[in-house]
């Protein structure tokens, strides 16, 4: 093995993670890139979902700018698949956008299916805007552990699917029993439905979990330093921002998206990630559509006062059903619901630097041996045994340590 050279000052390794503004330990005078001042972009401590844009290098515009970039590159990609679905079908005969009675509310099935893709879009948004703007990888916007858990969103699903077909069922059959009728007929819309929402409408339910309590969430609660008050403004704030994005006129609806909203900021925060929020989301809106290929959608963006009422208390009630079931399943699986990513970055050797050994002192001095009397030395004789050498009498009398801790003795 080389020994170091005791001649050559090499900086010390970093022990404990940098203060926001403070220079790490190293030579005196200009330091090199990886000595300067360092503000690391993940957590440095145990941090959870909601509070995962509070680190070191966290500044004030940060979040400001991604509500805005998200709200500006949302509303682009909603409105480009939206205006192409409207030229064909305008050219189709649909609709006449210059009629007098012209409805935007009335939308046709392909502007259905262009609405749900343009909300899917906030999943790539909110990636680019984590990446960009806060120097995390996309993969950290689905969960702490910076990937989406297919499993464990695969296992939310087939918990809570059994809650919401009971639910839809028993509430068209109170529906049915009170007079209302159904209608259900192929049309010539029903295909393209079926596979519409199979396809789409779970990417839109999860495109709004990455904007509102993935983006929205993450960027108001991060004005806080105490994680508790960030949850909950944090929670309030994108639950108002979820509610008003659906444009309802209704008291009920609009209690019941605020209440959708805060049930899926609360489950993502006591499961450290999207997953469980996507799962209820996804499973909410595809049953609510399961009769949607067979009836007439014209009407289903009519949300205004008078639309609902104190039935949506019973779909409430689901939710936090659901909610209690997978907040239960997270914690008898030991699911991580918290990370400190760049704690082991910070504790790890510097690139280019070597751990400086110090050459140690014998801890016990060499003895010095008494001199020879002047004059003949008196030999051994046939029967006595010659005298050990010096190094041996001094090793007995006084036995060193290894000088060189770090070589094997």
């Amino acid at each position: 093995m080389s020994q170091p050279n005791p001649d050559q000052a090499t900086p010390p390794i970093p022990l404990n993670p940098p203060i926001s503004g403070q220079r790490l330990a190293g030579p005196p005078g200009p330091q090199p890139p990886h000595w300067s001042s360092y503000q690391p972009t993940l957590p440095v401590r145990p941090t959870d979902y909601v509070m995962f844009w509070r680190t070191p290098a966290w500044r004030w515009w940060r979040p400001v700018i991604a509500l805005l970039l998200t709200l500006i590159l949302g509303v682009m990609a909603s409105t480009v698949p939206y205006g192409i679905s409207l030229i064909i079908d305008t050219a189709a005969g649909r609709i006449d956008p210059l009629a007098d009675d012209y409805d935007p509310f009335n939308i046709t099935a392909l502007g259905f299916l262009a609405n749900n893709i343009g909300l899917a879009s906030l999943i790539v948004i909110a990636g680019l805007v984590s990446s960009s703007l806060f120097r995390q990888r996309a993969g950290f916007m689905a969960s702490v552990v910076g990937k989406l858990r297919w499993a464990w969103l695969g296992r939310c699903v087939l918990l809570i699917l059994p809650l919401w077909v009971v639910y839809i069922g028993l509430d068209t059959w109170l529906s049915v029993r009170a007079g209302a009728s159904l209608d259900l007929a192929v049309n010539q819309d029903t295909w393209l439905l079926i596979f519409g929402i199979l396809l789409t409408t779970p990417l839109q339910a999860a495109g709004e979990e990455f904007g509102f309590r993935g983006v929205v969430n993450r960027a108001v609660a991060s004005f806080f330093s105490k994680s508790r008050v960030g949850l909950v403004v944090g929670a309030v704030v994108s639950s108002l921002a979820f509610a008003a994005a659906h444009g309802a006129g209704d008291a009920w609806l609009n209690a019941y998206y605020f209440w959708f909203g805060l049930a899926a900021c609360y489950v993502t925060w006591r499961t450290g990630g999207l997953e469980a929020a996507i799962a209820i989301h996804v499973v909410n809106n595809v049953c609510s559509e399961v009769f949607l290929p067979f009836s007439e959608v014209n009407e289903m963006f009519h949300r205004e006062a008078g639309t609902a009422g104190p039935q949506v208390l019973v779909g409430m009630a689901v939710i936090a059903l659901a909610v209690t079931l997978l907040t239960w399943q997270a914690s008898r699986r030991g699911l991580q619901v918290s990370a400190a990513p760049a704690e082991s970055m910070i504790s790890a050797p510097v690139a280019g630097a070597s751990i400086p050994v110090p050459q140690q002192p014998p801890m016990y001095p060499r003895p010095q041996l008494p001199s020879p009397a002047p004059g003949p030395q008196p030999q051994p004789g046939p029967e006595s045994p010659p005298p050990p050498p010096q190094s041996v009498i001094a090793d007995r009398l006084a036995p060193l340590t290894n000088p060189r801790p770090w070589e094997s003795s």
